[in-house]
């Protein structure tokens, strides 16, 4: 990046995050030196009170309880994760103990006693095993895998970095003066006084041979930048104004980032650093709270795929935040290679003899590119032992090229989920509002908030209904094919007690809306006009509150209803008769329910201890898979070969998990998840079952998340976002109506405050004329019931679904199509290019054509052909 040349992150900017976003409800110390917190790939850890550590996991956001970490007898000043061992961490105090504890078992590992102040260590960033310490008036290099001194010079330092590839080192002490050291030789190249205030002087290696400083000068805040050959000459220089908080920096050697602050400042700054170590400041980023440390996240957590290209880890007085930067682009479904440059992986380049005999190793670099394969993304497990064996193992896989055991990719799959990509056929899937004379206006008295097990509003053939205001457990009705603004009142439909889960029967030919409520009933109401509804029947049989209900997809009038103690009845609600009778048996409860399309017996639970319950009613046998996750409320649907769920955990954690689904053995294992982000809504689920298209839509927010769920990695792939006009409180899928030579393959109906919108989801193509089956494949019909509840009940008609071939009679298939390229202009210059003749071969032509026309012209010229008079009669 020279002087005018233009960067790829100079409009990064910082995401400002909600307080549910957050890690709040924490404390720490307030006597916090150098480096408070440190950020690894699993856990992030910061000083707590007295002499303890703070430990909480990555992502885990909310009012949180931290684990505690205690061994020191003073407060910690520096911490740090070993690179090449993402459970371990190293804390120094001033107690003078160097200790290392595994951050998984939350144990201390091994304790080297320096017997002075301690106030910072650094792993080397090459070789393993070699902690570099800074004492109050040594410097001292240990192997930590035998717990052996190296190296020991009698200079008084407080901070101490490694360079890029760890062939120097730098000191500084609070006099100002600054050393390069080579540690092998023993000896320093470089010493200058770089400040005179009597401060801690905070510096961090900028590739090779520059560094930069922070400290003070005249009572202001300086941050500058030098080169190793000339310490005294300054290449760039900030100068921010007078402060009591010390300086600090945070740079990040892929992306040439740099991040400027001083603890007690309410923000930081951005800045880049150019090639010969000049510093352009970019940006100045606010905080709502005092910076008490920074620690940047490793590359391997990033969500690469919305463009976050650095994340800093922000501790406060009672929180940590993280702050991502993410670098604006048109789109994010395909990876952006320029902005993420190979990394630095996490296998040593050299072991720590290797590296004292003076061998110079070098890490090897990976890609962040989710469709590389790298085999070794979280680095060395934290059960094997430092040792120089254990070096020459992770040499020899670093030089293989062998894909990696399946069990290996099971275990980082829950890492680099997030940073799955593909190719989709949907890729580019688009919301469309409706025009305006297609929505219903004019709705009074929706209810905005309702019970967390109620989706809020459901679509019949002809009808909606959503929950209305006021008591009375009153229910509305609105007829959607009436659309504009519409002076009708609704019809409301009074229940006994408070609806709580409603839904509309597919197929029959009456509309018909089961609804129940606290009162353990469910009211079968037959609307008959938007002036009237009949009241059918009742079914009773559960003795508490309903929470679950749902109809059968393909057998007309099959109903399972589920209360609060888990108890599971099938019911027909055509004949009103009860069929079977489940105790699912959970004192936490079920959450979602969801028949299974394709086998047509088995139905699907979830409960609130994360357990996945699949029922098979032909059978009466249960199978379970826990997800390892408390679940507070979700939905769940499932297509040919997938079980989707979407679920609100704690601390308002909200996720979509994907299970994949065995028809042989009637098996299911969970195969990964995707983060929605903190809420206090949850996001209800649609899905089109032969598209394997979801879309998750929460309350109180104006954004759909479209996603493509798969059985093969990536196996959830998030599409384009639809962001509306207007809040929205419920939504509902509108089956069997897409228009497929429009390419539609969602529509939805969205309840807003007074009206409803017609939203169509669609795939934008250019050869509309022809069918596209890469999209519409073979698709389940739906449209009429393939058995009755008395012949399912009954067995004596297999379920079998029906497969049909969406393409109308009479149009081509887009695969059908040959399809023609024309050539590029860039092929057309190339041809006339090769029609160029230079200027002997044009003059050599010339000549040829004028001597073939002579010679065709050979003869008696034409006034040789004249009659002319004789010449005697010249002479008169």
């Amino acid at each position: 990046m020279g002087r005018f040349s233009a960067s790829k992150y100079k409009n990064a900017a910082s995401k400002k995050l909600k307080k549910e976003e957050t890690a709040f409800g924490i404390r720490i110390n307030e006597l916090c030196q150098n480096d408070p917190i440190a950020c690894g790939v699993d856990k992030v850890v910061f000083v707590g009170e007295a002499a303890s550590l703070g430990v909480l996991d990555v992502g885990e956001v909310g009012n949180v309880q931290a684990r505690s970490l205690r061994g020191h007898s003073e407060f910690v000043r520096s911490l740090e994760f070993n690179p090449f061992n993402k459970d371990c961490l190293c804390t120094c105090a001033g107690d003078g103990m160097v200790k290392l504890w595994d951050t998984d078992k939350m144990t201390c590992t091994s304790t080297i006693n320096v017997s002075e102040q301690v106030h910072m260590a650094r792993f080397h960033p090459v070789a393993d095993n070699l902690v570099l310490v800074a004492d109050h008036s040594h410097i001292r290099l240990f192997d930590i895998s035998t717990q052996k001194q190296v190296y020991s010079d009698e200079k008084s330092c407080s901070t101490v970095s490694w360079s890029y590839h760890g062939s120097l080192a730098c000191s500084a002490n609070k006099d100002g003066k600054v050393s390069i050291l080579d540690i092998r030789c023993n000896k320093s190249v470089a010493s200058a006084t770089m400040f005179d205030s009597g401060k801690d002087v905070v510096h961090e290696w900028i590739g090779v041979d520059k560094l930069v400083f922070a400290g003070y000068k005249n009572r202001d805040r300086v941050y500058q930048t030098v080169d190793v050959s000339n310490l005294s000459k300054i290449i760039s220089k900030i100068q921010v104004g007078a402060g009591s908080g010390v300086p600090h920096v945070k740079y990040d050697h892929d992306t040439r980032m740099l991040f400027l602050y001083a603890k007690g400042d309410h923000g930081f700054s951005y800045c880049e650093v150019g090639n010969e170590g000049t510093i352009k400041e970019n940006s100045k980023e606010h905080c709502n709270d005092v910076i008490k440390g920074i620690a940047l996240a490793p590359k391997s957590i990033l969500n690469v795929m919305t463009g976050e290209v650095n994340r800093l880890m922000i501790l406060h007085q009672t929180s940590v935040s993280p702050t991502p930067f993410i670098v604006p682009r048109r789109s994010y479904v395909d990876f952006h290679a320029d902005l993420f440059p190979e990394t630095r992986g996490p296998l040593p380049g050299v072991d720590a003899e290797g590296w004292w005999n003076g061998k110079d190793g070098y890490r090897e670099l990976i890609s962040l590119d989710p469709a590389a394969k790298s085999s070794q993304i979280n680095g060395k497990s934290s059960d094997s032992a430092d040792t120089g064996d254990n070096i020459t193992k992770v040499e020899e896989a670093a030089a293989s090229t062998s894909v990696p055991e399946p069990e290996e990719n099971e275990k980082h799959k829950a890492v680099i989920s997030h940073l799955t990509t593909g190719q989709s056929s949907l890729r580019n899937i688009q919301g469309v509002l409706a025009h305006r004379d297609l929505h219903y206006h004019g709705l009074k008295n929706v209810q905005t908030v309702f019970p967390p097990e109620s989706n809020g509003f459901q679509i019949g053939r002809k009808y909606g209904a959503h929950h209305l205001t006021g008591s009375g457990g009153r229910l509305g009705v609105v007829d959607l094919g009436n659309t504009g603004h519409n002076n009708t009142p609704q019809l409301e439909i009074v229940n006994v007690g408070s609806p709580v889960v409603f839904e509309w029967d597919p197929f029959c030919e009456e509309d018909v809306l089961a609804v129940g409520g606290d009162c353990s009933t469910v009211n079968l109401w037959k609307i008959d006009s938007m002036s009237s509804a009949t009241l059918l029947g009742t079914l009773k049989g559960h003795s508490s509150k309903l929470c679950l209900m749902s109809y059968h997809p393909g057998v007309a009038g099959l109903l399972a209803t589920c209360d609060t103690t888990g108890t599971l009845i099938l019911w027909d609600s055509h004949s009103q008769a009860k069929l079977k009778t489940y105790e699912i048996g959970s004192e936490s409860g079920c959450v979602a329910m969801c028949w299974d399309p394709t086998d047509g017996y088995v139905i699907y639970l979830a409960q609130k201890s994360g357990r996945i319950v699949a029922l098979n009613c032909r059978t009466d046998t249960q199978k379970v898979v826990d997800i390892n996750t408390e679940i507070r409320h979700a939905r769940m649907s499932a297509s040919r070969d997938l079980l989707v769920i979407s679920l609100h955990g704690q601390r308002n954690t909200r996720s979509l998990y994907t299970l994949t689904l065995s028809r042989d053995s009637h098996d299911f294992v969970m195969l990964s998840n995707h983060n929605l982000g903190i809420g206090t809504a949850l996001h209800t689920l649609f899905l089109d079952v032969d598209l394997n298209l979801a879309c998750c839509a929460a309350r109180g927010e104006e954004t759909i998340l479209p996603f493509e769920v798969r059985t093969e990695p990536p196996y959830i792939m998030p599409l384009a976002v639809y962001s509306g006009q207007g809040t929205q409180y419920a939504c509902a899928q509108i089956r069997n109506s897409c228009n497929k030579m429009e390419v539609e393959v969602m529509k939805l109906y969205k309840l807003c405050k007074d009206s409803v919108q017609l939203i169509t989801m669609h795939v934008p193509r250019l050869r509309k004329e022809y069918f596209q089956d890469d999209i519409f494949k073979t698709m389940i019909d739906f449209s009429s019931p393939i058995l009755t509840a008395a012949e399912w009940s009954s067995e004596n008609k297999p379920y079998s679904v029906r497969s049909i071939d969406p393409c109308p009679e009479g149009v081509k298939k887009v695969s059908t199509v040959e399809v023609v390229k024309k050539g590029s202009q860039h092929s057309k210059i190339q041809q006339e290019h090769l029609k160029y003749k230079s200027h002997e071969a044009q003059r050599d032509e010339l000549f040829n054509s004028f001597a073939e026309q002579i010679q065709r012209d050979a003869g008696p010229l034409e006034q040789d052909l004249m009659e002319g008079c004789e010449e005697d009669e010249w002479s008169d």
